[in-house]
């Protein structure tokens, strides 16, 4: 069909220069979604993925080289992968056997080190796992139930993610948004990092640009996310979102030094960023960056992910999880393709340009975990319900998760009233630029909730209260200031059970009185001594059932945070409403509170992290 006229608008920077009372309102445009396809989707021609395939990939070779059905039989070893029939099963077991070989999926697995009788590399680490190293699974940062309330459909509201290194908490939080909400909705999401704010801009218009369909635009917007490697309808639609973007900003230059952009959405609200022109030029360049391929991406990526230094903890992390949990691990690290195992990711030949430098340098970390960032049980939850995916296959539960939460994303932005604006600043330059009114629909205290995500850690509790306090909404006794820290532990002695021996030794006298077995297994724990891989899972564990409620004050009064906050008219909340102090406990779990969680429910909270 060609080419669909662009629905970007981008000479509309109102929102920059002054206040608007009547926003304009642009008539919806029609969907296009049943005539035609931009083929963005994960399978072997660019079609989305709506069901779990048939894992034979060769029942019809002159026709699709492959099985049309779905799988509904799992393989009774690996329970990775499933058949639509016993015939099919038998056919594909000459290429499959090899995967239910492997020795991951033995029960008795033992790390490297453990087999070859030597140290770990990590052994002389004083923290062989730290608390700051964990990324927070996703939540609703607003959570109108616990505190305006569900029938507050009709307010309008206003949020910030002050540090924002993704749009997880926003999907989440603009997920729960009631179906009748009946408000105006306008986001604030700042990074002082330009690749992370612009790659969180490109994600968010592929998702919501109204020319694909919504099916389409998920399947695209969790690889640009999590996949280091997309097919080429993913990549070249990509290309078109950086052309739409950045394309006449930079063609016709006006000028000055600022860089703005507005972008229709499916709905009625717009994608505005506001950022500075060298800001803009480094992501940029990486983003287009055409000097490397696919061959030297990947190289470059599996020389982070498989570092000599990394091998142990590699080692480790497999170490903590279920033997098929360790094959999905696998074949996602292999692939660098977020999808259900038995998917062929043979036509993902394109580098994600988003996850690589100009010079096609791997831009995350070696233990780079999309899981990380999710309710694991809700995963596994949905991967059963959406598609019939046994947990085994952790990655395709995943898969389907993330498709149905970017799905309802853009549907809720689709049939509301959400804005978005995206700054590249450092966060305390934006909080004194919002109290001088630069960005006009954030004047002065307007802020219902102001996600501050870690920044106590980096500049104190206090600049914290003082910066983002005086911005929050006076008119709404709910508004919040969300802070939390990966660092309060530092420098404090006994915070952590493992820094506490007393405290540990009680722990574990305390279990084996409460369950007698546990003596038995302690014995076998300690027969291989420092080596143990249990007995580092053990007391990788000790935290999670430590009660350092008293230590956590102790840190916030020497941080003066209760007269710091009440010097700006606020207050710390006796209850949490938006988040649970710790994970494993209720919302309004009472102080000294420890988590009371199920052997599953503590594996997907914490195992399956890296």
């Amino acid at each position: 069909m060609g080419r669909i006229q662009r629905q970007r608008s981008s000479d509309d920077h109102s929102f920059l220069v002054s206040q608007s009372t009547h926003p304009e309102r642009l008539p919806q445009v029609l969907s296009l979604e049943n005539l035609m396809s931009f083929r963005l989707g994960s399978g072997p021609y660019g079609e989305p993925i709506r069901h779990l395939l048939c894992a034979n990939q060769s029942t019809r070779p002159r026709a699709q080289k492959r099985c049309p059905g779905q799988g509904l039989i799992s393989c009774p070893r690996c329970q990775l992968v499933k058949y639509c029939s016993e015939r099919c099963q038998k056919q594909h077991w000459p290429r499959h056997s090899s995967t239910c070989a492997h020795p991951y999926l033995e029960e008795n697995w033992q790390p490297g080190w453990v087999s070859q009788e030597r140290p770990p590399s990590f052994a002389c680490s004083s923290a062989t796992f730290s608390p700051s190293s964990f990324i927070f699974p996703a939540f609703d940062t607003l959570n109108l139930a616990q505190n305006e309330g569900e029938n507050a459909t009709n307010k309008d509201y206003k949020l910030c993610f002050a540090a924002c290194a993704d749009i997880r908490n926003l999907v989440e939080t603009v997920n729960n948004l009631p179906s009748n909400y009946q408000g105006k909705f306008d986001i604030l999401i700042n990074n002082s990092d330009p690749i992370i704010i612009n790659r969180n801009l490109v994600i968010l218009y592929a998702l919501l640009n109204p020319e694909p369909s919504i099916d389409e635009a998920a399947e695209l917007a969790l690889h640009l996310m999590y996949s280091a490697v997309l097919n080429a309808s993913g990549a070249a639609y990509l290309q078109r979102c950086l052309d739409d973007i950045y394309g006449s900003q930079f063609d016709s230059h006006n000028g000055d030094f600022s860089f703005r952009i507005s972008l229709n959405t499916r709905g009625e609200g717009k994608i505005r960023s506001l950022q500075t022109v060298a800001g803009v030029k480094q992501p940029l360049e990486t983003f287009t960056a055409t000097v490397y391929g696919l061959a030297v991406a990947l190289k470059n990526r599996w020389t982070v992910l498989d570092a000599p230094e990394n091998g142990d903890s590699w080692d480790r992390f497999l170490s903590r999880l279920r033997p098929s949990h360790r094959m999905a691990f696998k074949r996602f690290r292999e692939t660098g393709v977020l999808a259900p195992f038995s998917v062929d990711t043979s036509s993902f030949m394109h580098p994600n340009r988003l996850m690589f430098s100009s010079q096609g340098e791997w831009l995350c970390k070696s233990d780079f975990n999309p899981l990380q960032g999710w309710n694991a049980t809700s995963v596994q939850v949905s991967g059963a319900k959406l598609a019939l995916i046994e947990s085994a296959d952790i990655f395709g539960c995943l898969f389907f998760y993330l498709k149905s939460q970017f799905r309802q994303f853009a549907s809720q932005v689709k049939n509301h009233n959400i804005n978005f604006v995206l700054t590249q600043f450092d966060p305390q330059i934006l909080a004194k630029g919002i109290s001088t009114g630069v960005i006009p629909i954030f004047e002065g205290a307007c802020f219902d909730r102001v996600d501050t995500r870690d920044m106590m850690d980096d500049v104190g509790i206090e600049v914290c209260l003082a910066d983002w306090g005086p911005l929050l909404n006076r008119e709404n006794c709910f508004a919040s200031l969300l802070m939390h820290s990966r660092a309060w532990h530092y420098d404090r002695p006994h915070a952590l059970a493992r820094c506490n021996p007393q405290a540990a030794l009680m722990m574990f006298m305390h279990k084996c009185f409460e369950i007698p077995s546990l003596n038995i297994k302690l014995k076998d724990v300690f027969t291989q001594g420092l080596r143990s891989p249990a007995l580092l899972r053990l007391v990788e564990s000790l935290d999670a059932f430590y009660d350092h409620d008293d230590i956590l004050r102790e840190f916030l009064e020497a941080e003066n945070t209760g007269p710091a906050a009440a010097s700006f008219d606020l207050r710390l909340r006796p209850l949490h409403r938006v988040h649970p102090k710790r994970f494993g406990v209720p919302l309004d779990a009472c102080d000294h509170q420890l988590p009371d969680i199920s052997k599953s429910q503590f594996y997907d909270l914490g195992e399956c992290k890296m």
